[in-house]
């Protein structure tokens, strides 16, 4: 019991580090998930009369959403743990009758509450430039929770294995940011060629996409459950690296 309570006031003291300055962990991204809506969805909105059967703008609206929420769940643990160990505060958290499961447990809810509240925005905001409809609300919760628990999880292990700040943005850089602008956020891969359909599909990140889109609109370039059982398998991988990594002690006193 007392350490369950342990974890719960340390998934709050996370949620209150972010929250004290949410103009800049939560206004930011809901900003720039605006200006793709406004360049992407009218510029080339106008050209593209529609994708699948919706407009262009319903059509990118759930990758930009999903976009958000990944950067936001993955910046929050990658960040958080990454200072604690430069501030040599993670000692405190270390010592604690906490096991390596639930520290990681109270670093990934803050994480997914923080992808949460900024996919909340970008929903909210979106309303604003199109009509937009949910079929499926469980696909929706499932898939913006697990996906905010996979890059939480990554956040972790990236925060781990950093020495310095420009390492840990490199995961983010060259990763997680160009895997997303190829994961079929502003474009369906039915418009490939077959031989680059088939390149596509080894970016997990499309599945991601994929499937949440699906929750909005109802249908998805690849079949929903491979989309599932991928995310419930990168949960599973990730989560179990996590514990790993905290158990052998890797760098954790870097």
């Amino acid at each position: 019991m007392g350490s369950n309570t342990g974890m719960w006031t340390l998934a709050q003291r996370e949620t209150s580090r972010f929250m004290r300055v949410w103009q800049q962990t939560i206004i930011p991204p809901i900003i720039t998930s605006t200006l793709f809506i406004l360049v992407f969805g009218y510029s080339l909105g106008n050209k593209i009369n529609d994708m699948g059967g919706v407009g262009y703008i319903e059509f990118i609206i759930p990758g930009l959403l999903m976009m958000g929420v990944i950067m936001s769940a993955y910046m929050n643990t990658s960040s958080s743990l990454f200072i604690s160990k430069f501030q040599k505060n993670i000692q405190e958290i270390l010592i604690s009758p906490l096991s390596y499961w639930q520290i990681i447990s109270a670093l990934t809810m803050a994480a997914v509450l923080r992808g949460v509240l900024v996919g909340i925005g970008i929903l909210i905001i979106s309303f604003i430039f199109a009509n937009i409809t949910v079929v499926n609300i469980f696909v929706l919760i499932y898939f913006i929770v697990m996906v905010s628990t996979i890059f939480a999880f990554a956040g972790i292990a990236t925060a781990l294995w950093a020495t310095s700040f420009d390492k840990m943005n490199v995961f983010a850089t060259f990763i997680i940011t160009p895997f997303t602008y190829l994961g079929g956020v502003f474009f369906s891969i039915k418009m490939l060629p077959p031989f680059w359909q088939n390149i596509a599909k080894f970016n997990p990140i499309l599945y991601m996409v994929d499937g949440f889109r699906y929750g909005f609109l109802g249908t998805s370039d690849i079949n929903i459950w491979y989309s599932v059982l991928l995310v419930f398998v990168l949960v599973v991988v990730f989560g179990w690296l996590c514990v790993y990594l905290f158990r052998i002690g890797y760098r954790l006193r870097d």
